[in-house]
């Protein structure tokens, strides 16, 4: 039961889904960067990906290549990755000229709205990669990369509406969920009024309300109040998901050192990622280093205080550190904000387990099944607790269901 204990945990690492365009010519809009500075697509800067990183906005394009070429040959398990960026570059501006001369004949703001998704998921033909659903996959993680696969996750497919939208002149920027990333675009209506939607990169640019991502993660409105969520990102910002995801294929990996260094690296770019502070814990709990572990949960659940994977993952290590009291306090506010998620019963029927409460435990392992029937961690922990009680059927049943019978 105490493997499961830390598997129950490490399950729960998160990973990481303006004006009208003019005519042609020179009244045409520089590339839209969130603060009216205009963004640099010539490739001409010689700053290094550290040196622009100082900047609040600067040229994404070329950062995110920069980013590829530093970091995609660790993964990729290549010498390096040169990228002949003047040309990379030459082609994103041809795109760009080819969704501004699309968008030279839209009148509304809906219109924009759809010819720049057609662009997005048509012509350049991008779309969500739907086995990579923890986001493991190291080549959803550069852009050079998504552009020629033609698949990613939601933080790079989201960049392509953001590189070619604000480089002809939309007023678009990324907006952080909890376990997730969108487009959020703002324009002005025929009647003068405010136009504001989120895109979905993952779901083809489907247009959502505000409602939906409230309805759906549920944050709470002192996270949107901190910058955490539902908020117009810089683009260091933006590299802090990075770092956030790039640390988190680092743990896969095996390199846990790394891990905690990337992580450290995506809150000095974003120090109000409540899900990098969450993720960083983790890691730290599985290197024992529960202290820091602990500062760093207590700092993700005030940036959020609906964060109830983190509530969950401090229950773990309170109950570690023999804080029992405050443990199931942790548990039951995660209860109580998401009685339907299997986790928190799960994470109850391992402390039942371990204080020797066999029938209690093995209620609350029946309730993760009810709500989730094939839960490996709880068939696992149901096949150990009836092998212990003599129970050698249903020991045997719920082994081949988590597939450990041998």
């Amino acid at each position: 039961m105490r493997k499961l204990f830390f598997v129950a945990l490490m399950a729960l690492l998160v990973a990481g889904c303006a004006s009208q365009t003019r005519g042609e010519g020179d009244d045409v809009p520089p590339p839209y960067t969130g603060n009216n500075t205009p963004v640099n697509t010539t490739g001409a800067s010689n700053e290094t990906l550290d040196e622009m990183l100082q900047h609040d906005d600067f040229d994404l394009p070329r950062a995110l290549l920069l980013f590829s070429e530093k970091y995609y040959p660790e993964f990729a398990k290549v010498p390096d990755h040169k990228l002949d960026i003047p040309a990379k570059l030459a082609r994103f501006d041809k795109y760009t000229r080819q969704l501004k001369d699309s968008l030279r004949h839209d009148h509304s703001p809906r219109q924009r709205v759809r010819t720049l998704v057609d662009f997005i998921h048509m012509k350049l033909g991008l779309r969500f990669d739907q086995h990579d659903s923890r986001g493991e996959n190291y080549e959803n993680l550069f852009f050079d990369s998504v552009l020629q696969r033609r698949y990613g996750y939601c933080v790079t497919l989201s960049l392509a509406y953001l590189v070619f939208g604000q480089a002809a002149g939309l007023d678009v920027a990324g907006v952080r969920f909890p376990g997730h990333f969108a487009v959020l675009y703002k324009d002005t209506d025929t009647d003068g009024t405010p136009y504001e939607k989120i895109l979905e990169s993952t779901d083809f640019g489907d247009v959502r309300d505000e409602l939906y991502y409230w309805s759906e993660y549920r944050f709470s409105v002192t996270a949107v109040q901190n910058r955490s969520y539902l908020t117009a990102m810089t683009d260091k910002e933006i590299f802090g998901t990075l770092y956030n995801n790039l640390a988190g294929i680092t743990f896969v990996g095996g390199d846990s050192q790394l891990a905690i260094q990337r992580y450290t690296r995506s809150l000095e770019l974003a120090p109000t990622n409540a899900e990098s502070y969450y993720n960083r814990a983790i890691v730290e709990h599985n290197s024992d280093l529960d202290r820091d572990a602990l500062r760093d949960l207590n700092e993700a659940i005030r940036l959020d205080p609906n964060f109830t994977l983190a509530f969950i993952a401090r229950a773990g290590v309170l109950w570690k550190a023999g804080e029992r009291d405050a443990a199931l306090k942790d548990l039951g506010e995660a209860k109580r904000k998401r009685p339907e998620w299997p986790q928190p019963w799960m994470l109850e029927g391992l402390f039942q387990a371990e204080q020797g409460d066999v029938d209690a435990a093995r209620e609350s392992f029946h309730k993760v099944l009810e709500i989730d029937p094939g839960y490996k961690s709880a068939h696992i922990a149901l096949a150990e607790l009836e092998h212990k009680a003599g129970n050698e059927a249903e020991a045997r049943k719920h082994a081949e269901a988590a597939g450990t019978e041998q």
